[in-house]
């Protein structure tokens, strides 16, 4: 007969709980830091505004002598307006959870530090993804019209492909339903996001739903809206996709009309399919010609350096001391950055798939009003919910940023679509 076991005993075991929250989260956001380290100015008064040039005097010409002069021509200007955009992030939680969290003895860790501290890394999450976008907020489009709690989706982040369409997409997200064709929201289409299918093709919301091909699918801020006012489409940031365009995602940038103006445009190559160093030549040689752009970075998502890597294969060889030890891959193998001709190409997990941004950094400038912070204008960053009859032993903060970016030389970058390779789907992007 055995003596004592781990199950008799099991009253007077005890739990061993290792200090500490373990982060399983990622929170790396490669474009967007780049991009708020780089140049940036101070915001003041209600818009940014300046002129820029976009026509050259066409009064030139030679010419007999004694003959007729070239006519007059002139300069020709148009002026950029750049709006600022407010991104806010809000947390309550109550008294009681505040108290019994504030001792390592009660709690791993206080309730409203990591309440506080999460958000601002939530909120940089988001923004990770806005920075690719182009300011309209939109995360996915509904592939195909069908009623019911299950939604299909493609064109993650309204980037054209079927992959992973859900990608931007999270559960418990509030999300809305916008008319592509007038932009405004289609009726009592507020839901909740309740799952993401593995394959990243649907997603499941709270209530049945009649969706429509094509409709954006956008953040709101709450599940009783009834306007599109109270969602993201049209609120983020102007992000790659926008300052990076040839005027197809927006076509008036900044109050430029790249219609009237093509010199405000960008080269954008689409159909590119397999990787090439061609190709990429074809966009760092046209964005030369068309506004003198030098490419100080290349963004990629980690599917496409994969391509890039692979292509570089048949012209790596091994030393004679490295044949004892072989070690067949690259610099990226330790998530470290590779260069196509010099240029760092960046990897970013926000990056849309099977595209390449190549940004030449000059006139690209962050514009900031509140570069982050807690808000405190009545000299308290907690506030107490309710008031009266409606009180409660609760406290609510917000966290705020009001920023906006601008590239004052988009033809200087360049973008190219619809490479072919293999992605790995990565269901949520968190």
């Amino acid at each position: 007969m055995p003596g004592q076991t781990t199950i008799g005993a099991d009253s007077i075991l005890k739990d061993v709980y290792e200090g500490g929250i373990r982060e399983l989260i990622p929170t790396k956001t490669v474009a967007l830091s780049i991009f708020e380290d780089g140049d940036n100015s101070a915001w003041s008064g209600r818009e940014i505004v300046f002129p820029s040039r976009v026509g050259r005097n066409q009064g030139v010409g030679s010419a007999t002598e004694g003959g007729n002069l070239p006519t007059a021509g002139s300069q020709k200007y148009a002026q950029t307006r750049i709006p600022c955009r407010y991104l806010y992030g809000r947390i309550t939680f109550t008294a009681q959870a505040m108290a019994v969290s504030e001792s390592s003895r009660g709690a791993f860790a206080p309730v409203m530090r990591q309440e506080m501290d999460g958000l601002i890394k939530d909120l940089q999450n988001e923004r990770g993804r806005q920075i690719y976008g182009d300011g309209r907020g939109i995360l996915a489009l509904v592939n195909g019209a069908s009623a019911g709690a299950t939604v299909t989706v493609d064109s993650p982040g309204n980037f054209a492909g079927a992959t992973n369409g859900a990608r931007f997409l999270n559960p418990g997200e509030i999300v809305a339903f916008v008319n592509p064709a007038t932009g405004a929201l289609r009726a009592s289409s507020v839901r909740t996001v309740q799952a993401i299918a593995s394959d990243g093709t649907t997603f499941t919301i709270d209530s049945a739903l009649s969706v429509t091909d094509n409709d954006y699918i956008v953040r709101a801020q709450t599940t009783g809206i009834t306007d599109v006012s109270d969602t993201s489409y049209g609120k983020e940031v102007m992000g790659l996709a926008g300052s990076v365009d040839d005027g197809t995602n927006v076509p008036t940038y900044h109050n430029v009309s790249r219609t009237a103006y093509p010199i405000a445009a960008s080269t954008v190559i689409t159909g590119v399919g397999a990787w090439s160093q061609e190709v990429v030549m074809r966009g760092l040689d046209v964005a030369d010609q068309r506004g003198g752009g030098q490419a100080s970075d290349l963004f990629v998502h980690h599917s496409l350096r994969r391509a890039y890597i692979s292509s570089t294969d048949p012209d790596r060889r091994y030393t004679a001391g490295d044949l004892m030890r072989p070690d067949e891959g690259t610099a990226a193998a330790k998530q470290a950055t590779l260069t196509f001709g010099g240029i760092p190409m960046h990897t970013d997990k926000f990056c849309p798939y099977n595209t390449l941004f190549g940004i030449d950094r000059a006139g690209c400038t962050r514009y900031t009003l509140k570069s982050g912070e807690w808000a405190n204008e009545d000299g308290a960053i907690l506030c107490r919910i309710g008031t009266g009859s409606t009180a409660t032993d609760a406290f609510e903060a917000f966290y705020r940023i009001w920023d906006n970016f601008h590239f004052d030389y988009s033809n200087r970058s360049f973008r190219l679509d619809g490479f072919s390779g293999t992605t790995i789907i990565v269901a949520h992007i968190d």
